[in-house]
């Protein structure tokens, strides 16, 4: 199955879910010492946490226990969110899958010098298996149907969501960057009378000096979410 594919699964499930996941990344994590990391991608740290922004909002290493933690500005209160791990005040550590999974990865995976290309491709296709069996992405199309009515609603949406439009030959273009290192480009062509809508979203060529393969799946899905958020936030009729 392609990255993208997985990450589509994994959407809406609790990082808890997957208690072994959990665990090895937690361990992976526990007594970290940030110094190395936070040198790379210019993190602010002290002796107890390890701060890192994923589309714009707050996110915490507990260096002691290896678990990421979330900073919300909601008020916390258990008859409407019991599942969720209050801390100190204004943190949690209720996280979905896809977005601990790409944090914990760029934590992990970024290598010593990490340089981008500037080539922009499909994320699917830096993985190998989609190359050799090509197959529907059911991530993209479950996208698209949140945006019939094409180009009004999603421009509103994709702005909402933090993105800044682009010049291109799609019919929009926006640039969103998970982390403040990594851009993601989305392309959006309008149905015609030959084709159907399309919808692209393309990262560096060598996006891996940060994170895995895999990780990019989870990117694509967490940007699709806070855009799909972000239409329904403002209101846009399906």
């Amino acid at each position: 199955m392609s990255i993208n594919y997985h990450a589509y699964q994994n959407r809406g499930f609790a990082f808890s879910t997957f208690e072994e996941i959990e665990k090895q990344w937690t361990g992976r994590f526990a007594l970290f010492n940030p110094e190395r990391i936070a040198g790379i991608l210019d993190l602010p740290y002290d002796e107890n946490f390890l701060y890192i922004r994923y589309f714009g909002e707050e996110y915490r290493l507990n260096l002691r226990l290896g678990r990421i933690e979330k900073k919300s500005g909601e008020p916390y209160i258990p008859e409407v969110d019991p599942d969720r791990v209050p801390l100190e005040e204004g943190w949690h550590g209720k996280l979905l899958a896809n977005e601990a999974m790409a944090i914990y990865h760029i934590l992990f995976y970024t290598v010593d010098n990490p340089v981008l290309s500037g080539n922009l491709v499909q994320n699917a296709s830096l993985d190998p298996r989609h190359v050799r069996h090509p197959q529907e992405d059911v991530l993209f199309n479950d996208f698209l149907k949140h945006f019939p009515k094409g180009t009004s609603a999603l421009r509103a949406a994709c702005e909402a969501a933090g993105g800044q439009a682009l010049d291109s030959k799609a019919d929009l273009c926006f640039i969103f960057h998970p982390f403040p290192q990594i851009p993601m480009q989305l392309n959006y062509w309008e149905a015609d009378e030959d084709f159907p809508a399309q919808v692209k979203v393309l990262v560096d060529e060598k996006i891996t000096d940060y994170v895995h393969v895999e990780t990019t799946g989870c990117m694509v899905s967490d940007l699709f979410e806070r855009i799909i958020c972000a239409k329904i936030k403002n209101n846009h009729v399906f």
